[in-house]
């Protein structure tokens, strides 16, 4: 077999994944559209859902913050809840008044963005 026809051999072999490949597309569609519902509030209209976990004064050189260790959290589920909305959103999102961050791994942190600090 000549190296042309091992090429073409492979193009072809390579057009046919290519082409079970999209197939895939509607699963992979739905398993992201799961995925992005995993990572929204819990109820974006009562964002004070995180209010309930321990979280820890603190203040930095930004002045006063928050922050809470999956270690020591008084609901993991809550803690892993809102720690897979930061993955989903770069490790920054704002919901209600507050502004959340993730650190280094199982810490997650938030300042209020209210005017009136609470």
């Amino acid at each position: 077999m000549s190296i042309d026809e091992k090429d073409k051999r492979l193009g072809e072999a390579l057009a046919r994944v290519r082409g079970g490949l999209q197939g895939l597309q509607p699963a992979i569609e739905a398993i992201d559209s799961f995925l992005n519902a995993l990572g929204k509030p819990l109820d974006a209209e009562h964002p004070e859902v995180y209010d309930k976990l321990n979280w820890a004064d603190r203040t930095g050189e930004k002045g006063p913050f928050q922050m809470i260790r999956e270690d020591s959290c008084n609901d993991t589920q809550l803690f892993n809840h809102l720690d897979v909305i930061l993955k989903a959103n770069k490790n920054n999102v704002s919901i209600g008044h507050w502004h959340y961050w993730a650190g280094d791994p199982g810490y997650i942190f938030r300042r209020c963005t209210k005017k009136d600090k609470q």
